[in-house]
C-alpha cells in the first residue's frame, strides 16, 4: 500500500537530481556563447570540461589524450594561438574543433598476436590462419568477372600497363581457390539488399552445382516481435529556460514546437558540409554587405547623380566580395546578374528618396526586454520618413510572389513584426524590399505593422510562458517547414503510426 507513495518520492528525487544537472549544464553552456579569441576558447573549454567532471576521464584514456593533444587543451598549449587575436563566434570555433579532430588520427596499440585479422580476399595468400570467414559472397560483392576500375577502354588499359578484365577475373578465381584450401571455412552471403533479391556469387553457385559445398543450418532462431509503432514525440522544455529570443527562433516555435525544442533549446545542429558552390543565401549575404557599405558611404558624402552612384555601388560590390573572401571565379554567378540588380535598385532608391525617406543605419543590432525575455535581432535597415517616423526595412531576394504572400497573411509572418518590436516607436512603418535578379526592386509595405507588432509581442509572452510551464512541444510542422527541417530525423515523422 506504500508503493505509490514510495514510487512518487523516488520520482521526485530523480526529477530533482535531473533538474540540478540541467541547471549546472546550462550555466556551463551559457558561458560558452559569446565570441572570443581562439586561445580563450581553448582555456574556457578546458575549464568547462573540468567543471563538468569530464576532464579526468579524457586524461586517463589513451584516445582521450589524443583528443586533448589535437585540440591543444593541455595547460599552456593554447599559447600556440596567442597571436590569433580575432574574436570568433561559437559556430566558427565548433567548425575549427571539427577540422582539428578530422586532421588528427588515433591508432590504438596493436596486439602482438591478433585474434582476428580483416583482409581483402586477395591478401589471404601466404598467411597461416586457423579459420577463415568469407563474408559478402554474393553476386555484387564477389563477382566472377570484376569490373575494372576507372573509365579506360581495353586498349588504353593495355597501353597503360593496367590489368585487363580477363586478368582480374583470373586473379579473383585464384584467390577464391586459395581460400577454399583452408581447413575451417565459412562462406556467407546475403539473399537481399534493401529489399532487392541477391543471388550467390558465381563461385558459390559453381560449388553448389558440383555439390562440393554443404549448406550449414541457419543458427538463427525465429522469434515473434510485437509491433511497436513509433509514437509522436511530446517533449517539454521547462528545464531549458529561454532567455534570448530571435525572430527565426520564434518562427521555429510557431511552425513546429518540436523543432524549437530540438534546435533552439537543445541547440542541436547539423554538421556543416563542405560546399564550394555559391547559392542564393551567399547572394543575399553579399547583397546585404554591399548595401551597407554603399549607404554608409553615400550618407557621409552624398552623390545625387546616377553615374556617381553607379561607381560607388560598384566599389561597394567589389569590397563586399573581398570581405567575403570571394575570388573572381566564385564571383561570376553574382557578376552575371549584378548589372540588372544594380540598375533596378538605384532606380528604386531614387524614387524612395524622392518621397522624403532618408537612410539612418544598416545591419542594426538591437536587444529589447520583454518580460523575462530579451528579444534580439539584426535589422537590415532603418530609414527616417519625411514626417520623422522610423521605417524598418528588410531586404528579400526571393521570388516576388513569396514576398507578396507574406503580406496576404500578416498574422502568419513573424519576421517584419518581430523586427518592429525591436524599435520602440508607435508611429513606425515597416516594409520588405524585394531586390530581384530579374525583376525591378520593389517595396512591399505592411500597413498595419504597429497592431501586428503588439499582437506578436503578446503571442510571444503567451507562448513562452507555456513553454516555461512545461507544455508539451509536439512536432506539428507541415509542408516546407518539414521538407528541409534538420530535426526531422529526430521526430521520426516518416515512421509515425498515424
Amino acid at each position: 500500500s506504500h508503493c505509490p507513495a514510495a514510487c512518487s518520492a523516488a520520482r521526485r528525487s530523480r526529477n530533482h537530481a535531473a533538474s540540478a544537472i540541467a541547471t549546472r549544464l546550462n550555466v556551463l553552456r551559457d558561458g560558452l556563447q559569446r565570441p572570443r579569441a581562439l586561445a580563450a576558447w581553448l582555456r574556457d573549454l578546458r575549464a568547462a570540461l573540468q567543471a563538468a567532471g569530464q576532464w579526468d576521464g579524457l586524461v586517463q584514456d589513451v584516445a582521450g589524450q589524443s583528443v586533448l593533444d589535437a585540440l591543444r587543451l593541455h595547460e599552456g598549449a593554447e599559447a600556440e594561438f596567442a597571436d590569433a587575436d580575432a574574436r570568433i563566434p561559437l559556430a566558427e570555433f565548433t567548425a575549427w574543433v571539427n577540422q582539428a579532430l578530422e586532421a588528427a588520427s588515433f591508432k590504438p596499440a596493436h596486439p602482438a598476436q591478433a585474434q582476428v585479422v580483416i583482409l581483402p580476399l586477395s591478401q589471404l595468400l601466404g598467411r597461416t590462419v586457423q579459420a577463415v570467414v568469407l563474408a559478402g559472397c554474393d553476386e555484387v560483392h564477389l563477382p566472377v568477372s570484376p569490373e575494372p576500375s576507372g573509365s579506360w577502354t581495353p586498349p588504353q588499359r593495355e597501353l597503360l600497363g593496367l590489368a585487363s578484365r580477363e586478368a582480374e577475373a583470373l586473379a579473383q578465381r585464384a584467390a577464391w581457390r586459395h581460400a577454399l584450401a583452408f581447413a575451417h571455412l565459412d562462406v556467407l552471403w546475403r539473399e537481399s539488399d534493401n529489399g532487392e533479391r541477391l543471388m550467390p556469387s558465381g563461385f558459390v553457385q559453381e560449388l553448389l552445382l558440383k555439390r562440393e559445398l554443404a549448406l550449414a543450418s541457419d543458427p538463427r532462431v525465429r522469434r515473434a516481435l510485437q509491433l511497436a509503432p513509433t509514437p509522436h514525440p511530446l517533449p517539454s522544455g521547462e528545464a531549458l529556460p529561454v532567455r534570448r529570443l530571435s525572430a527565426s527562433a520564434y518562427e521555429d516555435l510557431r511552425r513546429c514546437p518540436y523543432r524549437f525544442f530540438a534546435l533552439r533549446q537543445l541547440r542541436l545542429q547539423e554538421a556543416d558540409e563542405l560546399d564550394t558552390e555559391l547559392g542564393k543565401r551567399d547572394f543575399g549575404n553579399w547583397l546585404h554587405t554591399l548595401l551597407k557599405i554603399f549607404h554608409e558611404t553615400l550618407q557621409a558624402d552624398p552623390f545625387p547623380d546616377l553615374p556617381a552612384r553607379e561607381i560607388l555601388i560598384n566599389q561597394a560590390a567589389a569590397q563586399a566580395a573581398r570581405d567575403m573572401g570571394l575570388s573572381e571565379s566564385e564571383f561570376l554567378p553574382f557578376a552575371a546578374s549584378w548589372p540588372r540588380v544594380r540598375e533596378g535598385y538605384l532606380a528604386w532608391l531614387a524614387e524612395h528618396q524622392a518621397a522624403g525617406a532618408v537612410f539612418v543605419a544598416a545591419e542594426v543590432e538591437r536587444q529589447t526586454p520583454l518580460g523575462e525575455l530579451t528579444l534580439i535581432g539584426t535589422i537590415d535597415r532603418i530609414d527616417r520618413l519625411a514626417d520623422g517616423s522610423a521605417l524598418v526595412l528588410d531586404y528579400k531576394t526571393e521570388n516576388r510572389a513569396t514576398t507578396a504572400e507574406r503580406l496576404k497573411q500578416p498574422q502568419e509572418d513573424t519576421q517584419l513584426a518581430f523586427y518592429a518590436g525591436l524599435v520602440e516607436d508607435d508611429t513606425l512603418a515597416a516594409a520588405y524590399v524585394n531586390i530581384g535578379e530579374k525583376d525591378a526592386t520593389r517595396t512591399y509595405e505592411q500597413p498595419e505593422i504597429v497592431a501586428l507588432r503588439d499582437e506578436l509581442l503578446d503571442s510571444i509572452l503567451t507562448d513562452m510562458a507555456r513553454v516555461a510551464r512545461g507544455t508539451p512541444l509536439p512536432a506539428l510542422g507541415e509542408g516546407k517547414a518539414c521538407e528541409y527541417c534538420s530535426a526531422r530525423g529526430l521526430c521520426r515523422k516518416d515512421f509515425w503510426n498515424e
